[in-house]
């Protein structure tokens, strides 16, 4: 007969079976908790990854949160630190010649560094009258009290945004700004410190202020000074030779330094405009005029233009003329100006050569009795009254007219027969050929004879009767001279 099982054993057993089916219950619940969880987060599935966060867009690290202030104790904060504060590619003397440069670079900079962008940007401000003006482009248009207030809300302890981010671009533009000047720009502006440094700290705005003050004074950049060079863009072009690039630096400058002093000039565009078709170069120049009329007559195709978008489109039309090899041959009517400014130069030398130096003759010389030397009688000047002297000149100013294209050099006047003198350049008794002032220069001048430059000229002589006119003047002085 079989023994009856120990009851302890299945009480045990029973145990076990009931702790193993509060586990399993446990394991559900706890799994159900987790799922839920997950169905929260916009997960289905048990063990779907959670998504990442999406990456911040920005074009440089300066950008990244301009609102939030820099650690700089982490490697990018210190990447940002020295990156920022570094010197401007083209190191300025704080002169005006410079100037445009600069303020390019330094914009760039403040853009790319965040100085410009949130509420923690340190280049917008507004002037007296609370118009908002940007410091960079128009610091001319707030005066130093203005901006250090403005300034103080976060440079001084209890300011608004002071230990924020604008407190740090603070301290990032005004090593960027001392950076970036030469030596003896820097021993200037340290001498000046008390004129943008408060209380023991540098206010970079006021730096950057006092840095156009120095270079606009410098320059001699009054509002009228700039206008008047402004008006003399064509001279300009002359000057740098038909270099587009040259001639378009020379009017940045100087139409710059006037906006910057918060002024401009009404017709900019239209010194421009004047600037541009003096260029040496007849294709070029024929672009340009045809170009102005198109703006004159407000031709859709052309559309409306500022100084901007012309320098664009010159400056785009002049590179492919470069690159073409088109560019740089003078106009027939440039290439005669360039004749007339020669002969003029030619001319000039010729009068100061045919007129005696005074007092330099050792025949000059006066005894102590007011006579000259050598027992010679002292000569007395032949004057007339004023009045006779003016007349005179009226009714002889015939005299300065030169015979058109075809005339003959021969005319009788009252009595006398007149002779046209290419070297007195007037109507005389003698001629040409026996003219004692032109063999005079002939024999003085190693170089081309005046004669030779009136004669040969390449100017044809009936379209040159205004250059004809002024050499008569400038040969009556001559004659006035003797």
């Amino acid at each position: 007969m079989a023994e009856n099982p120990n009851p302890d054993v299945f009480q045990d057993a029973q145990e076990q079976v009931d702790a193993i089916a509060q586990l399993t219950q446990l394991v559900i619940q706890q799994t159900n908790t987790v799922n839920a969880l997950l169905a929260a987060l916009g997960n289905a599935q048990v063990g779907a990854p959670v998504a990442a966060s999406a990456s911040t867009f920005a074009l440089t690290p300066g950008k990244v949160g301009v609102e939030a202030v820099i650690d700089y104790s982490t490697k990018h904060g210190s990447s940002v630190y020295k990156e920022y504060k570094a010197a401007l590619p083209t190191v300025w003397d704080l002169k005006g010649k410079g100037l445009v440069v600069f303020i390019q670079e330094f914009l760039t900079r403040a853009q790319d560094a965040g100085w410009t962008q949130g509420t923690m940007q340190v280049t917008k401000f507004n002037n007296a009258d609370g118009t908002p003006i940007d410091l960079i482009t128009e610091y001319g248009k707030i005066d130093v009290d203005t901006l250090k207030a403005q300034c103080d809300v976060f440079l001084l302890p209890g300011g608004a945004n002071f230990q924020t981010r604008a407190t740090q671009n603070n301290k990032l533009m005004a090593e960027c700004l001392l950076s970036s000047v030469t030596a003896s720009a820097k021993q200037a502006l340290i001498a000046d410190r008390g004129q943008y440094t408060f209380d023991g700290t540098i206010y970079a705005p006021v730096l950057f202020k006092h840095m156009m003050k120095i270079a606009t004074l410098d320059n001699k950049a009054t509002s009228k000074w700039l206008r008047d060079q402004l008006k003399q863009m064509p001279a300009v072009m002359l000057e740098v030779k038909g270099n587009i690039d040259d001639f378009f630096n020379t009017f940045d400058k100087w139409h710059t330094q006037l906006i910057g002093r918060g002024e401009d000039l009404d017709d900019a565009l239209d010194c421009l405009w004047d600037g541009l078709k003096a260029a040496p170069c007849e294709k070029f120049s024929k672009w340009i005029q045809d170009k102005y009329d198109l703006h004159i007559e407000d031709d859709p195709t052309w559309g409306p233009i500022t100084v901007e978008e012309l320098t664009k489109r010159v400056k785009a039309k002049y590179n492919l003329m470069v690159t073409n090899k088109e560019y740089g041959s003078a106009s027939k009517e440039q290439a005669e100006i360039i004749a007339l400014r020669a002969q003029i130069d030619a001319l000039k030398g010729d009068l100061k050569l045919s007129v005696a130096p005074k007092g330099n003759s050792k025949g000059d010389k006066k005894d102590k009795k007011g006579g000259e030397k050598g027992g010679k009688e002292k000569k007395t000047k032949n004057t007339k009254a004023k009045g006779d002297k003016q007349r005179q000149k009226q009714e002889e100013s015939w005299k300065k007219t030169p015979p058109k294209d075809g005339e003959p050099t021969t005319k009788t006047v009252g009595d006398h027969t007149f002779n046209w003198c290419v070297h007195h350049m007037a109507w005389v008794w003698h001629r040409s050929e026996n003219c004692d002032l032109g063999k005079k220069r002939a024999a003085e001048q190693n170089h081309v004879s005046y004669a030779a430059a009136v004669n040969s000229s390449p100017i044809e002589t009936g379209t040159s009767s205004n250059f004809q006119a002024l050499m008569s003047t400038l040969a009556q002085a001559a004659l006035d001279e003797e």
